[in-house]
C-alpha cells in the first residue's frame, strides 16, 4: 500500500502578521455536474499559509443546487482545504451508475490530524444534495481503483493502531479500503484480499527490519490485523509464539509490554477493533 500520510504542519492557522488575503477558486466538473470551492488564502509572517471563508457551490445541469459555507463537525473551527495530492475538489462517479458525486477534501490542521472527506450526492427524490462525510484521521484517503475493475475506492489505513503499541513513527497502520455505496461509505477491505496480502508483506518486512532495536511491535500488530482479515489466525498464532520464544517481541519504548504480554494485549485489541 502506498503511504498516505499527509504533512499538515504548513496548514496550521498561524495568525501573527498575516498578509492581505487572496481570493482563490478551484473548479472540478464531470458531465453535467460541476463544483467550485472558493476561499481566502494569505501568508503569515512565518511563511505559512492561512485559509478562511471556504464556500462550495455545486451546479447540476447548469443550475445551482447547493451554495453553502464549508463546515464539518470534525473541525473545531473552520476547516482547511487539503492542498496536497490532487487538491481539495473532485467530481467522480463513485458508484459507477452514471451519476457523479462531488468529493471535497478537508483538513483540521495539526501535526497528526485529520483528513476529512465530504461527499455530496444528488438525490433526485428530493432534488437536493445529501452530504456524507468521514474522518480518515492522519492517514488520509487516496481515491483510486484498487483492483483495476473500473470502480473507485478510498484507500486508507486504520488510524486506531497509531500509538497503541509504540510511538507514531513505528506504528504500523493496516490497510483499509472504503467504498461509497447507496449513499454511505462502507468498509470494504475484506473484498480486496490481494491488496491486504500485499500490505501484510510490507508490515512483516518492516517488523523484521526493526525488531532487533525493539521497535517492531507496531508493525507486527498491523501484520496480524491484515492476516486476521485473510482468515489466517493459526498463522498469526504460530508466528507470534515463535517470535516470543526467540525474544524478538521486545519493546524498546514504554508504550507496550513485550513477549506473551504483548500477544495478549494485541489479541484483545484486535477483538475490540473488530478484527478478532
Amino acid at each position: 500500500m502506498r503511504r498516505l500520510f499527509i504533512v499538515t504542519a504548513l496548514l496550521l492557522p498561524l495568525f501573527a502578521g498575516s498578509a492581505a488575503a487572496e481570493q482563490k477558486a478551484v473548479t472540478a466538473a464531470r458531465g453535467t455536474e460541476s463544483a467550485t470551492l472558493t476561499y481566502q488564502q494569505s501568508t503569515n509572517s512565518f511563511g505559512g499559509l492561512t485559509f478562511s471563508k471556504l464556500e462550495l457551490q455545486i451546479l447540476h445541469g447548469g443550475q445551482s443546487f447547493y451554495e453553502q459555507p464549508v463546515s464539518s463537525h470534525f473541525c473545531d473551527s473552520e476547516c482547511l482545504p487539503e492542498t496536497f495530492g490532487g487538491g481539495p475538489l473532485a467530481v467522480k462517479d463513485l458508484e459507477g451508475n452514471g451519476q457523479p458525486e462531488v468529493v471535497l477534501y478537508l483538513n483540521t490542521g495539526g501535526a497528526h490530524c485529520c483528513s476529512i472527506v465530504q461527499i455530496f450526492a444528488f438525490d433526485p427524490g428530493v432534488i437536493a444534495y445529501r452530504l456524507i462525510e468521514h474522518n480518515f484521521g492522519d492517514p488520509g484517503a487516496l481515491l483510486t481503483d484498487v483492483s483495476g475493475d473500473g470502480r473507485l475506492e478510498f484507500e486508507s489505513a486504520d488510524d486506531r493502531f497509531a500509538y497503541e503499541f509504540t510511538s507514531f513513527a513505528y506504528s504500523g497502520l493496516p490497510l483499509q479500503i472504503w467504498r461509497f455505496h447507496e449513499g454511505e461509505l462502507i468498509n470494504a477491505t475484506r473484498e480486496f484480499p490481494a491488496a491486504i496480502a500485499a500490505d501484510a508483506r510490507r508490515q512483516l518486512s518492516a517488523f523484521r527490519a526493526n525488531r532487533s532495536k525493539g521497535l517492531g511491535l507496531g508493525f507486527i500488530a498491523a501484520w496480524a490485523a491484515d492476516e486476521y482479515l485473510l482468515n489466517h489466525r493459526p498463522l498469526v498464532s504460530r508466528t507470534l509464539a515463535g517470535e516470543a520464544r526467540g525474544g524478538r517481541l521486545r519493546s524498546g519504548e514504554s508504550f507496550s509490554p513485550g513477549g506473551r504480554k504483548f500477544i495478549a494485549k494485541l489479541e484483545h485489541f484486535l477483538k475490540q477493533t473488530g478484527y478478532g
